[in-house]
């Protein structure tokens, strides 16, 4: 196989047409004229392009022929025009010629079998039709618009083999094309959805930090940082022209306070019920009081049965108490019975469903962290394969190994004691067995003016209020420190002098400047004389249940004063002679005390 490949790279000025290649390595035999048979072929090719001066280019090829299979493919796209023609055939080597003429600066249009037409600054169209004899006509349209491009460089490429096979490929290849004319499209529906996949380098989201806890002795300088290619990405597209078909809704940033409607009359239906969760079995009961309040890791309740056999059902089971519709879990641990003349009760004590990792339901070990862990991952680690998981609202920070340990304590007393180390709290959903771990303060005292409730209660809803001052020393600076691989960090209030400390603070797990930041702002919200205020409201559809951490507003005539939930009660009750139900809830609020 031998390939020959002939480039046009610079005009010739001094051409002239024809021009003839000639191969004089060896001497071209003389061929006899063959006589015309049936089967012999003729194909004329040519390519015409109007660039001012007329080019014009004349392929000629001449054989006789067996077997011939002709593929033509052309492609076309907005920057790049190829075209390339290739012809396969069986041919006898001895009755085989091939001659090529090229013909520049012609007078007159040359007319070719197979052409090629640029026409400025109008569209050119071409059209193939195929018909069969089939029951309906199939009729297929081709159509290729594109405007004046002028040849960059020509390659021809001549493949010969000395037995049965002879090829021929032509590549053409443009640049620079041009606009001849001002094309405006303006496209309108929603293009398909498709999944767009990459494999290029994915940065990120976000900044990234680089630590270097170790020197690095072999190092040189300088450092380099390689980012290799990502694993193939796909996202899915969901369709849609310029502007998108299914816009994704914007992130929303803002909260909106639960407020109740006010009305002149609130028709309520209050309703207790109270199931096993074991198997289902319903327990009736003719009271119930749940509460809790930041200091405590579980809810505690108390239950009064309206029989024996309720009692019985209910004794060292998990039970789920629907309240108007919100729903309770109180662990059943401690029944009680009473007798008086003519009349017997039961009743029982619990705690929350977050008792199932405490005494007598779990045994106390001791703890050492041996190896460095973040402070949820501690936590974490507790709480492993118990079916409880730990979520955070805290800024995460590092434990150095061997530096935090405990003796003698359940599961549910550690991450307790660990949260109040560093001034959080435990927000325990009972229903998906969720532990989040949050700030005794959400919003400090100083700074609730500006900060957005959770809940804001107005005279319409409040059943009972009551006030009083609960008298405290103040503080605007405390010193905190961790002990043997602790951190030291004195804190002060913002925009205070901070001349005026709180009791020092020294706790194992005040290991990074985040701890002490976050266990020195809980004591400073603590310290000063607060406002206490005890109300109680009904529980609704638009008045969920209050919990501790949230910030409630208050409206108290014009003004709204908002204050952190220090604790709540909800208590319900059956009447035993009306069988009407009462629902009640209590929260008790704290604020810093205005300075007069």
């Amino acid at each position: 196989m031998t390939d020959i490949t002939i480039r046009f790279d610079t005009p010739w000025l001094n051409a002239k047409s024809p021009i003839t290649i000639r191969f004089n390595d060896d001497p071209i035999p003389e061929l006899p004229d063959p006589p015309i048979r049936v089967g012999s072929i003729g194909m004329l090719c040519g390519l015409v392009m109007d660039t001012g001066p007329s080019i014009e280019q004349q392929l000629l090829i001449s054989y006789k022929a067996k077997q011939h299979s002709n593929l033509i493919n052309m492609i076309w796209n907005v920057y790049l025009i190829k075209q390339t023609i290739t012809a396969v055939w069986n041919a006898d080597p001895i009755l085989c010629s091939q001659t090529l003429v090229t013909k520049w600066i012609s007078p007159a249009l040359f007319n070719i079998n197979i052409g090629m037409n640029w026409l400025v600054p109008q569209s050119h169209g071409h059209q193939a039709e195929s018909h069969w004899i089939v029951p309906e006509l199939q009729q297929t349209m081709l159509e290729m618009q594109w405007s004046q491009a002028a040849a960059k460089s020509q390659q021809i490429s001549v493949k010969l083999h000395f037995g049965e096979q002879l090829a021929t490929e032509i590549a053409l290849s443009y640049t620079n094309i041009q606009s001849q004319g001002d094309n405006k499209t303006v496209a309108w529906a929603p293009h398909a959805a498709r999944w767009v996949c990459s494999s290029k380098y994915v940065p990120p989201v976000g900044k990234v930090t680089l630590r270097f806890s170790e020197p690095w002795i072999n190092s040189t300088s300088p450092t380099q940082l390689r980012f290799t290619a990502s694993p193939n990405v796909c996202y899915w597209d969901d369709g849609g022209g310029l502007i998108d078909a299914n816009p994704p809704l914007p992130t929303i940033d803002f909260k909106i306070p639960i407020e109740p409607q006010i009305r002149r009359s609130y028709l309520m239906q209050p309703q207790i019920s109270c199931v096993r969760v074991s198997d289902g079995v319903a327990v009736v009961l003719k009271s119930v009081s749940i509460s809790q309040s930041r200091s405590q890791w579980a809810s505690s309740g108390s239950l009064a049965f309206s029989s024996r056999i309720d009692a019985e059902r209910a004794a060292n089971e998990l039970l789920k108490i629907s309240i108007n519709g919100y729903d309770f879990y109180l662990l059943c641990e401690s029944p009680s019975e009473s007798k008086a003349f003519g009349k017997t009760s039961y009743s029982a004590t619990g705690r929350g469903r977050l008792a199932t990792l405490a005494s007598p339901n779990r045994k106390a070990i001791n703890y050492v962290n041996v190896v460095s862990r973040s402070f949820i991952g501690i936590m974490a680690d507790i709480v492993a394969n118990t079916g409880w998981t730990v979520a955070s609202q805290i800024t995460d920070y590092p434990v150095p190994a061997n530096a935090f340990s405990y003796a003698a304590k359940t599961p549910a007393e550690a991450i307790n004691m660990m949260a109040n180390s560093i001034g959080a709290m435990l927000d325990v959903n009972d229903e998906t067995q969720t532990i989040t771990v949050i700030p005794q303060w959400p919003v400090v005292p100083w700074n609730t003016s500006s900060a957005i409730p959770d809940v804001i209660l107005h005279d319409g809803v409040i059943l009972e209020f009551n006030e009083r001052i609960d008298i405290r020393p103040d503080a605007n600076a405390v010193f905190v420190r961790g002990e043997q691989q602790g951190v030291a960090a004195k804190v002060k209030r913002f925009g205070t002098a901070g001349d005026n400390f709180a009791a020092d603070i020294v706790d194992k797990l005040i290991t990074d400047n985040q701890a002490a930041r976050m266990r020195a702002t809980a004591e400073l919200a603590n310290a000063g004389n607060k406002v206490q205020n005890s109300i109680r409201a009904k529980v609704m559809a638009d008045l969920p249940p209050m919990r501790p951490g949230m910030l409630i507003g208050v409206r108290k005539g014009a003004e709204v004063f908002k204050s952190v939930c220090e604790s709540f009660s909800i208590s319900g009750s059956v009447n035993e002679s009306t069988g009407m139900v009462t629902v009640n809830q209590t929260v008790t609020l704290l604020r810093n005390e205005v300075a007069a």
